[in-house]
């Protein structure tokens, strides 16, 4: 199936670059041949001489490759351009058939319009996943465009290890496309474009390395104030009351040995304490803890509004009722840091915001003069009822964020997180979750960027 061929390839360009991609082909070849797969224990063999954008990624991609962006008036490599749209296509593919529409390969059906009901205004303004795949896209060069002329202001080059690293993928890069039948040239095409080169190519994996390199002097030089790491501590235990199963009686119940305890401690923040730890232990309770609660989304929003509630104070023991979770006994004793990795996370968040910041404001030119056309139409396919491993997707649960909810949309939202764990190199994912504004137009050259070129004196684009 396509879509298992599109899941290697995300992996692929997720991890290393080196396009151990090219090893799922559905059994096109005619003439085998080794192909080189850094994450296999034993090789594969194929012979791609016969494959296309069109084959690997199906007939609406090819439409949205090969637009020719400007940054700060000067070109954006095709390569790194379409490098960004492939990426996010093969995110958004992973969970096609069951958040988003499929094609009858597989692919998120980029021509497929959006239904608006529960997404937020950001995400509403789009009339097609196209549009929002487009929106999303430029997003992610922009930023990438704007993180690497950080880097170079600040002077920051890659260690030679790195840049050692990098030969190394490219001479690996010849020996597969070469074990395939194909120049890297063409191999490149295949994967990223007609036109795709070495020369390009490298240069797209230096910046996406540089992007990771400036994210970490960034993070080490970077000094929180004490009142940005310092969050409420709550110890809580839940009587879990699950919302796609759960009967009336289960509620019931629920809520009955909920009350039971919290009205047994009366008022006691050590009687709880002891009373829920041993109901822990006996399995009578779903968990019990003690969590710092930033206020950032991650943690349930019933569950962070009592913990941030302006008149909280130590000591304050309270039932309370999650429609996602069940009812919490929760008491309230002071504060605590975050710890190192939380602040690490949040300072990649101030980078974000610094680099949506700078795309609202229209502090750097980015624009393409290029039009879309629009995706042609496909037969759908029915809903796929696997995970991104291609494993039975169990029907009494779905997949739930672990850092609570960006959009208002579950799908979206897997989207966003799937995105923000590129590989070894998460920033660029990251930087879009500060820059999910998803201007309308951003990307191509509005009338008003035009006039402003014309007339050096209007300082304001209106996105």
């Amino acid at each position: 199936m396509k879509n298992n061929r599109i899941r290697t390839i995300s992996a692929a360009l997720s991890c290393a670059f080196i396009l151990a991609a090219c090893t799922a082909n559905d059994g096109v070849a005619t003439t085998e041949t080794t192909v080189f797969d850094p994450y296999a224990t034993t090789q594969t063999t194929v012979d791609l001489s016969g494959e296309s954008v069109e084959t690997i990624y199906g007939n609406q991609l090819p439409n949205y490759l090969n637009h020719q962006y400007y940054f700060e008036g000067q070109p954006v490599p095709m390569t790194e351009s379409n490098f960004y749209f492939i990426d996010t296509f093969s995110e958004l593919t992973q969970y096609a058939g069951y958040y988003y529409p499929a094609t009858s390969e597989g692919f998120i059906d980029l021509s497929a319009a959006i239904d608006s009901t529960g997404l937020s205004g950001e995400i509403s303004q789009y009339t097609t996943f196209g549009d929002f795949f487009v929106a999303y896209s430029e997003e992610m060069i922009e930023s990438a465009c704007i993180i690497n002329k950080l880097a170079a202001d600040e002077g920051l080059t890659l260690p030679d290890t790195t840049m050692a690293q990098i030969d190394s993928m490219m001479e690996e890069l010849n020996s597969a496309a070469a074990a395939a039948n194909l120049s890297t040239d063409e191999y490149l095409s295949i994967y990223y474009g007609e036109g795709a080169n070495l020369e390009d190519f490298r240069t797209t994996v230096i910046d996406y390395y540089l992007a990771d390199y400036y994210t970490q002097n960034f993070i080490e030089n970077y000094e929180l104030d004490p009142e940005e790491i310092t969050v409420p501590n709550v110890r809580y235990t839940l009587f879990m009351v699950d919302p796609t199963t759960a009967t009336d009686e289960d509620k019931a119940a629920a809520e009955a040995a909920a009350t039971a305890m919290f009205e047994e401690a009366a008022g006691d923040v050590d009687a709880f304490t002891v009373s829920a730890a041993l109901a822990y232990t006996n399995g009578e309770v779903a968990d019990y803890g003690e969590i710092g609660v930033p206020d950032d989304g991650s943690i349930d929003e019933v569950f962070t509004q009592w913990a941030w509630d302006e008149s909280r104070q130590e000591g304050d023991l309270d039932m309370i009722y999650s429609e996602n979770f069940g009812y919490f006994i929760v008491a309230y004793i002071g504060t605590t840091e975050i710890d190192q990795s939380a602040q690490d996370q949040l300072i990649v968040k101030k980078m974000s915001e610094m680099i949506s910041d700078a795309i609202n404001n229209n502090e750097y030119e980015f624009y393409t003069n290029d039009a879309y056309a629009a995706a042609p139409t496909p037969v759908p396919a029915e809903t796929l009822a696997t995970d991104i491993l291609g494993q039975p997707l169990p029907t009494e649960t779905e997949p739930v964020s672990s850092v609570g909810s960006l959009t208002g949309n579950k799908g979206l939202d897997i989207l966003l997180i799937s995105l923000s764990v590129i590989g070894a190199v998460a920033v660029l994912g990251l930087a879009a979750l500060g820059v999910m504004h998803l201007s309308k137009g951003k990307g191509a050259k509005s009338d008003e960027k035009v006039e402003k070129e014309s007339k050096e004196e209007d300082t304001d684009a209106d996105n």
